[in-house]
């Protein structure tokens, strides 16, 4: 059963060029959930009104978005692809409250939100891609299906755009890439490389993050003589695996699950590297943040990561999310020595900070929703429509 908290469909605000609706699964925790609070709290630099609905569960990004003052609605039906129920509720929303633009982010949302959206006579709707697609063939006729009625397709990294070409769920043609905004850190400077090495860890504890990789690479440079201590902030369905095999591989003295944080990053406040050995990423979100914090991040090479991270330069890419070159990549990052390994920092923070920053964001979709909104006004004129 889905529990929300719900309130009376109200007419948002006016607003000078139009408000847009962001439509997703929930209105909780998770990554795509912090974006909107994000959009939420750094709505002034848009154009655009920025209203906010959920079609399952609300939870906690909707009472910190009402909190700052933003519409955040939920619905508070099943989202599982089908859900006639879904279409329909969002449907009647729509309806009430007829938004100039809905974007519309994740699977469910696309499903859901493209057809509801055309029935409802909202002139502009956007589908957001946020993650790697991992469709199976019949689900990619029907997003291609779907996405023919979008205005554009817009996917979070030049990987995301790349997979859902190639998949043919869309031409390239018709998908903008828009990276996603983080909040940043608190800068530290690097701390001197004195007894212990640092290591962290921040996010879901689940096979596509591949902590257990993390765990097992702090066994290798355990053998090989490290001092470190290991921290992984996060929850999820594998740490009772991860548990064990700490137990296991007889690290309990220096590997610790710290569980779930809302401020991980102050967990990490000393750390030397943040490990991210992830099987897949459509973005990262994590990277970007630690790299803001002034800690030297190791991530895979996958999704988009390496848009985010020069190798070498701001940071260093696996060529394999695996223990073995995990623990390799930790003690080359070492040899280096404090001076090179401080400026590394300083120049990863520079470079999140200056391109993925929440107003650098809004301004790009700012420039997305005039195009589109301008380009159905030219069309409505054309057809004598008021």
């Amino acid at each position: 059963m889905i529990h929300t908290v719900t309130h009376a469909v109200t007419q948002p605000a006016p607003h000078p060029k139009g408000r847009v609706l962001h439509v997703l699964t929930a209105l909780d925790f998770g990554g795509v959930e912090s974006q909107m609070r994000l959009i939420a709290a750094h709505a002034s630099a848009s154009d655009w009104g920025h209203d906010f609905l959920a079609i399952g569960a609300g939870g906690a990004v909707q009472r910190d978005i009402r909190a700052l003052s933003g519409r955040a609605d939920a619905l508070g039906v099943a989202v599982a692809i089908p859900s006639p129920r879904a279409g329909l509720a969002l449907w009647r929303y729509l309806r009430r409250t007829r938004p100039q633009i809905v974007h519309l982010h994740g699977a469910e949302a696309n499903f859901h939100g493209i057809p509801a959206a055309r029935l409802a006579g909202v002139p502009v709707v956007i589908s957001e891609e946020i993650g790697i697609p991992r469709h199976s063939p019949k689900a990619r006729h029907v997003f291609a299906a779907l996405y023919r009625h979008a205005d554009r397709v817009v996917a979070i990294s030049n990987a995301v755009k790349a997979a859902i070409a190639d998949q043919g769920e869309a031409p390239a043609a018709a998908i903008t890439v828009i990276h996603n905004p983080f909040e940043p850190q608190p800068f530290r400077p690097f701390p001197p490389l004195q007894g212990r090495v640092e290591l962290g860890f921040v996010g879901r504890l689940e096979p596509v993050k591949n902590p257990i990789a993390v765990v097992e690479a702090a066994a290798l440079l355990r053998d090989r003589g490290l001092a470190f201590r290991l921290r992984l902030v996060g929850d999820g369905s594998l740490r009772p695996a991860l548990a064990a095999r700490i137990a296991d591989l007889r690290l309990s003295d220096c590997v610790f699950l710290e569980g779930f944080h809302p401020q991980p990053f102050d967990m990490l406040a000393g750390c030397h590297f943040f490990l991210q050995p992830s099987v897949t990423e459509g973005f990262g979100l994590a990277i970007c943040e630690a790299m803001s914090a002034g800690i030297p991040v190791i991530a895979t090479a996958v999704g988009g990561t390496p848009e985010i991270i020069d190798h070498g330069e701001t940071g260093w890419l696996l060529a394999e999310p695996d223990a073995r070159h995990l623990a390799a990549a930790v003690e080359t990052a070492l040899s280096l020595g404090e001076p090179a390994l401080a400026r590394i920092a300083e120049r990863a923070a520079a470079s999140v900070v200056t391109r993925f920053s929440p107003g650098l964001y809004l301004q790009r979709c700012d420039t997305l929703y005039d195009t589109l909104f301008q380009a159905w006004d030219q069309r409505r004129h054309k057809r004598g429509l008021p």
